[in-house]
């Protein structure tokens, strides 16, 4: 199985740190690059980030176990068809002093995820993680992710 070409195009697309950004999220806009990174390279996030990943997949492996024996192809998937042009996106970004470089881990992570889900959202539209569907949004305006904290997010 592979990620959807919509997924693809959609996740390809993504305009990291575009100037308008709105949302309906609770956020914290964090006010520097430094802050941002000490956030998302941080323990707390990092595992946050999994246990978010984890509970979507542990019920994807109890409820849909036909769907869940495919995560490792469409991770595959993901890594050959989006992560090359989001990893170039983002050295421009690092090269515009916009982002650092030990940054680039975790928010690859994320697009991996974002499309491994996305694609299982498709088939099967009632596995649904609150997360992702956040995760996916703040993206989707520009925003990097880089925490969460007394029920916001951090971001970048």
């Amino acid at each position: 199985m592979k990620i959807y070409d919509d997924v693809i195009n959609a996740l390809k697309n993504i305009d990291f740190l575009k100037e308008e950004r709105a949302i309906n999220l609770p956020i914290i806009q964090l006010k520097t690059l430094k802050d941002a990174e000490k956030s998302i390279n941080s323990l707390k996030w990092e595992n946050f980030v999994l246990e978010k990943d984890g509970d979507f997949s542990a019920y994807l492996s109890k409820n849909h176990s036909d769907m869940y024996k495919h995560w490792n192809s469409l991770a595959i998937s993901a890594k050959e068809e989006i992560i090359p042009q989001i990893e170039a996106r983002l050295d421009n970004l690092i090269a515009d002093s916009k982002l650092l470089e030990s940054m680039k881990d975790q928010i690859k992570f994320d697009i991996v995820g974002l499309a491994i889900y996305l694609t299982i959202k498709k088939e099967i539209p009632q596995a649904k993680s609150q997360f992702f569907d956040e995760l996916y949004a703040l993206y989707q305006v520009g925003y990097i992710p880089c925490g969460y904290a007394k029920g916001c997010y951090k971001v970048l």
